[in-house]
């Protein structure tokens, strides 16, 4: 996405323009760091004060098993499934049926 602004204000866009599309209430991207460590790099949805602070190792999470797998994964009840990580400082809400 070329254009003004810095990586990080496109890359804030692109999560927001996404999350529209989408009807999505949070869309987050994070970017494989060094060592296995997939860092937080942009959300919508999420607590910003999160964002390069919130990580995650391949494998772990949810977010961890799609970079482990490289497979999309849709789940009506994410916070259900065995592999979901929380992580409060994102502000995620736990979500009750």
């Amino acid at each position: 996405m070329a254009g003004a602004g810095t990586a990080q204000q496109r890359l804030d866009q692109i999560v927001r323009i996404i999350a529209a599309d989408m009807v999505a209430e949070v869309c987050s991207c994070y970017v494989l760091r060094a060592g296995e460590t997939l860092e937080l790099f942009a959300t919508e949805g999420l607590k910003p004060e999160a964002v390069h602070k919130t990580r995650l190792s391949v494998g772990e999470g949810l977010v961890g098993d799609i970079a482990a797998h490289a497979r999309p994964l849709a789940l009506a009840d994410a916070q259900s499934n065995p592999n979901f990580a929380y992580r409060p400082e994102t502000g995620e809400e736990i979500y009750t049926p």
